[in-house]
């Protein structure tokens, strides 16, 4: 079993935690209003429809009724812009909601626990940023890609968490603009 240790969270680190998981709600909200516009059913018929899927299978579907209905192409790629910032948080939201956290290092950070267990350089990837013309030398400069982030600092959390509220905030004025949500 994997034991985390609970003294590693603080109270800031919960407050972002429960700032990020609300700002997935919204998105989840919002994705619901515009589907219940677009095909006259009512949002709560449409929860417990979707109950089972996931943020990018929601998405998805949004996307999927947009196109049957004949919205206009730059309105679907509109709205599909707004949503890759779930798809970008997506990790961190599944390890909010499904992970015991861990300290880890560098100093100052957390990660999930099932991080801790097995081999590393298995799980995750580091990308070359090494220009192509840099040819002094052999050393070669390597950053982790977003996607593959599993330690965070609470400045990490707060960026995160300001960032899915920034851009809710941007998608609910463009879908009231472009008329899909009342």
């Amino acid at each position: 079993m994997i034991k985390s240790t609970s003294d590693c969270l603080t109270d800031a680190h919960l407050i972002l935690f429960g700032k990020i998981m609300q700002g997935f709600a919204r998105y989840e909200a919002l994705i619901l209003g515009i589907m219940a516009s677009v095909s006259g059913a009512d949002a709560t018929a449409l929860k417990l429809l979707t109950a089972d899927l996931t943020i990018a299978e929601r998405r998805q579907t949004l996307l999927r009724l947009l196109r049957h209905r004949d919205a206009p192409i730059d309105q679907i790629d509109g709205i599909q812009k707004h949503l890759d910032v779930v798809l970008t948080f997506g990790p961190l939201r599944n390890d909010i909601a499904h992970s015991l956290w861990v300290a880890s290092a560098p100093e100052e950070t957390i990660s999930p626990a099932w991080l801790s267990h097995g081999n590393l350089s298995a799980i995750k990837a580091v990308h070359d940023i090494t220009p192509s013309s840099d040819t002094a030398g052999d050393s070669k400069n390597f950053i982790e890609g977003y996607d593959d982030k599993v330690t965070y600092t609470l400045d990490d959390l707060r960026n995160a968490a300001e960032s899915l509220q920034t851009n809710v905030h941007a998608f609910e004025a463009y879908a009231d603009e472009i008329k899909l949500i009342s």
